[in-house]
C-alpha cells in the first residue's frame, strides 16, 4: 500500500514507480538473478532529481530475520511483496504481510486480530503457546517503537510484516502518522523473539 495516497499533497501527484533490484542469497556459493522491485521516486520530468536504488542485499543467516521483515514492510506494491515473499520461502522460511489504518487509539486491537489471523491464515505459526507467545512478544516490541504514547488522535497507516525462520520470528511495522494530512510522516517499528 502507498501511503502518501492516503495523506496526498499536490505536489506529491507527480510521483511514479522506480525500479529497484534486489539480490537474496541463500549461501554464499549459490548465486541467484537479481530480484526486481518497485519503489516509489520522484518522475523524470519533475522538478526534483530521479532516484534509481540498485541493491544487493545478502540474507544467509537465521539471525537476519528482523532484517527480512523490515524489508518485506517496506515493500510499497503487492508485485514486489509477492517477489520477496518467494524469496524468503526459498530459504524455508515463512512470510505473511497485511496492513492495517485508523486512530492510534483504535489500533491495539485491530493490529491483534490482523497480526494472529494472517500468521494463522498462512502457516506461519501454529496455535501452540511458545509460537503465539513470540509472535506477540515481537509484535509488541515493534509497536513499541512505532507507536509514541500520547498519539491517542493521531491517524495511522501501517504494513506490518511477519517472517519467520526455525529459531527466530520477527514482527516489522513501516507506515505514516499523522495529527494533520499536512504533517504526516513515515516510522517503523522492529520486534524480534525467539521461537
Amino acid at each position: 500500500m502507498i501511503w502518501k495516497n492516503i495523506f496526498k499533497n499536490p505536489q506529491d501527484e507527480d510521483i511514479e514507480e522506480e525500479p529497484v533490484e534486489m539480490e537474496l542469497l541463500q549461501g554464499m556459493e549459490e548465486e541467484r538473478e537479481p530480484v526486481t522491485l518497485q519503489m516509489n521516486g520522484p518522475s523524470a520530468d519533475s522538478e526534483r532529481s530521479s532516484i534509481e536504488l540498485n541493491l544487493k542485499i545478502r540474507i544467509d543467516d537465521e539471525n537476519q530475520a528482523g532484517r527480512a521483515a523490515l524489508l518485506l514492510a517496506s515493500t510499497t506494491t503487492s508485485e514486489a511483496e509477492n517477489i520477496f515473499k518467494r524469496e524468503l520461502a526459498s530459504l524455508g522460511w515463512k512470510s505473511v504481510a497485511t496492513e492495517v489504518g485508523g486512530l492510534a487509539g483504535d489500533l491495539p486491537q485491530k493490529i491483534t486480530r490482523a497480526l494472529v489471523g494472517a500468521s494463522l491464515n498462512a502457516g506461519v505459526v501454529e496455535k501452540k503457546r511458545n509460537e503465539m507467545h513470540a509472535l506477540m512478544h515481537a509484535a509488541l516490541e515493534a509497536l513499541d517503537g512505532f507507536l509514541v504514547v500520547g498519539m491517542l488522535e493521531a491517524s495511522v497507516g501501517a504494513k506490518i510484516a511477519i517472517v519467520r525462520n526455525n529459531r527466530w520470528i520477527s514482527v516489522a511495522v513501516m507506515g505514516d502518522t499523522a495529527y494533520h494530512a499536512v504533517a504526516h510522516h513515515e516510522r517503523c517499528g522492529l520486534g524480534v523473539m525467539h521461537i
